[in-house]
């Protein structure tokens, strides 16, 4: 429990000592979703509980009233999946992202939890742009996605250095990472065909030790900007 509370805090501490993250937690607390219904109301989050256990904790709010209570349909499209309708305007939209991390995200040893919680969190920001609650919806699986391509950053940069350092052993863990396409088993499930096509052939790449399309992958998801962040 204490390492799981102090996993917590130090995640906590650094998405919300970002000026961006904690200008977009802070607007009025306008209408709410009508589809939120009484059990999601009635939830207590995790920081409550661990308040409850007597651990020391960041004085936030909860993720309820970022949670729609709404639920996607894949039928409907493919980048729709099955998880919940998230207002990223709204108090607690903060700790939804913490929540939204996969617990199958493997990261290098040396990249921190944290900081892929960092990171996802300045991307939200962004694409809230300063809107208040109420104003727009996107899919926790999405969050979920964009963890999961701070992984494909944070090992196609690992991949990059060691093939040009001739660093075998960092090599051979990375092209294993990338490789197994279900580490960003999030997007490969709902991604369109020529976005699922080009997951699968970087990875082929990488085993290949093919570098063009690591390379590609690496600029197209911003990646040296995101890794430039954390080595900063």
């Amino acid at each position: 429990m204490s390492a799981g509370a102090h996993d917590a805090t130090q995640a906590l501490t650094i998405l919300f000592e970002d000026p961006e993250v904690r200008a977009a937690i802070e607007p009025a607390r306008p209408r709410r979703f009508s589809g939120v219904t009484r059990r999601h109301r009635m939830v207590i989050g995790s920081l409550i509980a661990l308040a409850g256990l007597g651990v020391g904790m960041p004085a936030v709010a909860t993720s309820i009233l970022a949670r729609t209570g709404e639920f996607g349909d894949p039928s409907t499209g493919t980048e729709e999946d099955a998880t919940e309708w998230i207002d990223p305007g709204a108090e607690g939209a903060g700790q939804v992202v913490i929540d939204a991390y996969p617990e199958y995200l493997t990261l290098p040893p040396d990249m921190p939890k944290n900081a892929a919680i960092a990171d996802v969190s300045r991307w939200v920001t962004k694409v809230v742009g300063g809107a208040g609650a109420g104003q727009s919806v996107m899919q926790e699986g999405l969050i979920t996605q964009n963890y999961e391509f701070f992984g494909v950053c944070a090992w196609s940069d690992v991949w990059l250095e060691a093939r040009a350092s001739g660093d075998t052993e960092d090599l051979a863990r990375a092209t294993l990472w990338l490789s197994n396409t279900d580490n960003y088993r999030q997007f490969m499930g709902v991604a369109a065909p020529s976005a699922f096509d080009r997951m699968t052939d970087v990875a082929a790449a990488a085993a290949a030790g093919e570098p063009q399309l690591v390379e590609e992958t690496f600029a197209e998801n911003d990646c040296a900007v995101r890794m430039a962040r954390i080595k900063r």
